[in-house]
C-alpha cells in the first residue's frame, strides 16, 4: 500500500477523470509543462493523445485570445497595473509592427512572452481577424512540437524504466514531481531574470 492509496486517492484514476481538464487549464495560462505532463500519461495509456492535442490547442488559443482581448479593452490600464508586463510589451512593439504575424504564431515559444506578446498585440494595430487566424496556426504548431516531445519523452521514460518492477502509481508519481519541479524551475529562472 502506498502513500496515495492510504489516502484513498488512485493517481491513475484521477489522471483519467481530471487530466483533460488539468490540460485545457494549464495550457490556456502556462503551458509547456502541463501539455508534457498530458503527453507523457497518453503515452501511458491514461489519456487519448490525440484528444491531448486538441485539448491543448483549443486551451492554448482561448489564452492567447483572452490575453489579446485583454489588450485591445484594457490596454493602458492593465499594464500600468502590471509593470513587469508593460516592459515587456514594451521591448515587443517594435517587432510587431513588422513582424505581427510571426509573432502570433511564435510568441508560444518566446521564453517570458506569453502573456505580454498577445497583450501587445492587442494594444496595437493589429486586426482582430489577422490574430484569429494566425493564432490557430500557432496554438497548432505548437501543440505539435511541444506536444510531440512529451510523448517521446514518456517513450524514453518508459525504456528506461522498462526493467524496473515499479507499479503505475510511483511512475505517475515520478513523472508529476518531474514537472512540479520544472515548473518551480522556471519559476526560478524567471525571478532571476526580472532581478528578484
Amino acid at each position: 500500500m502506498n502513500f496515495l492509496s492510504s489516502l484513498g486517492l488512485n493517481l491513475p484514476e484521477l489522471i483519467r477523470d481530471y487530466g483533460y481538464l488539468f490540460v485545457f487549464i494549464g495550457t490556456m495560462l502556462e503551458g509547456e509543462t502541463v501539455l508534457v505532463l498530458g503527453m507523457i500519461a497518453a503515452h501511458q495509456g491514461l489519456l487519448d493523445p490525440l484528444l491531448v492535442a486538441l485539448v491543448a490547442v483549443v486551451g492554448t488559443y482561448i489564452g492567447d485570445l483572452g490575453f489579446y482581448a485583454i489588450g485591445i479593452w484594457f490596454g493602458q490600464p492593465f499594464l500600468d497595473r502590471f509593470p513587469r508586463v508593460e516592459a515587456k510589451v514594451q521591448r515587443i512593439k517594435g517587432w510587431i509592427v513588422r513582424y505581427d504575424i510571426a509573432i502570433i504564431i511564435v510568441n508560444r515559444f518566446l521564453y517570458g512572452f506569453r502573456i505580454a506578446a498577445p497583450v501587445a498585440l492587442g494594444t496595437s494595430a493589429v486586426p482582430v481577424w489577422r490574430f484569429l487566424v494566425f493564432n490557430i496556426a500557432g496554438a497548432i504548431i505548437w501543440t505539435a512540437v511541444i506536444g510531440g516531445a512529451g510523448y517521446l519523452f514518456g517513450s524514453a521514460l518508459e525504456k528506461l524504466l522498462e526493467d524496473v518492477r515499479w507499479n503505475d502509481q510511483i511512475l505517475i508519481g515520478l513523472v508529476l514531481v518531474l514537472g512540479i519541479g520544472l515548473w518551480i524551475g522556471r519559476y526560478i529562472a524567471r525571478r532571476v531574470m526580472r532581478g528578484g
